[in-house]
């Protein structure tokens, strides 16, 4: 008897809507964190006057960022834009 195929982990993703975020992005789903230096960010957060915002990488993954952690923000997507690694992410605090 011969199996059934399985999708693959990139078709299943793929079916699901497409690439998705390393954390979660500001929709209103779980903890926001900075990549850059793990503060706890709230989506009033990202509304004007903003105080935090969204870098999308290359692969169109959304990492969120505190606008004084932009720079070092940018270097850590850029990393995992030409390495394919994930994004190294500090340590999330509240």
């Amino acid at each position: 008897m011969k199996r059934k195929p399985k999708l693959t982990k990139r078709e299943k993703k793929a079916l699901a809507g497409g690439p998705r975020p390393a954390q979660a992005a500001p929709s209103g789903h779980g903890h926001i964190h900075c990549i850059a230096c793990g503060k706890h960010l709230d989506e009033e957060d990202f509304e004007a006057p903003a105080t935090a915002t969204t870098i999308t990488c290359d692969h169109g993954s959304v990492f969120p960022s505190c606008v004084k952690c932009m720079p070092k923000s940018l270097a850590l997507v850029k990393e995992h834009d030409e390495t394919n690694q994930p994004v190294r992410t500090a340590s999330a605090w509240h």
